[in-house]
């Protein structure tokens, strides 16, 4: 089951292709290339606890084009993870929840990142 959708016009300067995330409830995070043809497909498959709850996925602001482009998601451990668009790895993981973070998000000028468990507490990093 899908528990989310983000899109985005281009990811980084080497990838101009529009992406689009997925989060999914059996432990993955997808992020599909569309083609301008029309044609649609996996780019990378991020592994994380997810079964039951609806978390939102995010991707990440664009820091600079030295770095690589990341993309953000709540997990049901009460993480925050940071997955490597390219590489597909691990970037880092933020701790301090104590329930399901359901929802990453970030701030309309993409400055700070905040995030929200099924308890309704906030962490903004």
């Amino acid at each position: 089951m899908l528990t989310s959708l983000s899109y985005r016009t281009w990811v980084n300067r080497e990838a101009r292709d529009p992406s689009l995330l997925v989060s999914c409830t059996d432990s993955t995070l997808r992020l599909f290339r569309i083609l301008m043809d029309g044609g649609v497909y996996v780019k990378s498959v991020f592994s994380l606890p997810h079964s039951s709850h609806h978390i939102h996925s995010a991707f990440c602001p664009l820091m600079s084009f030295l770095q690589g482009a990341c993309v953000v998601s709540g997990g049901e451990d009460g993480s925050v993870y940071f997955f490597d668009v390219e590489s597909g790895a691990l970037v880092n993981k933020l701790q301090g929840h104590s329930s399901p973070v359901l929802c990453v998000c970030w701030a309309y000028d993409e400055s700070i990142l905040a995030s929200c468990d099924s308890e309704v507490s906030n962490v903004t990093c």
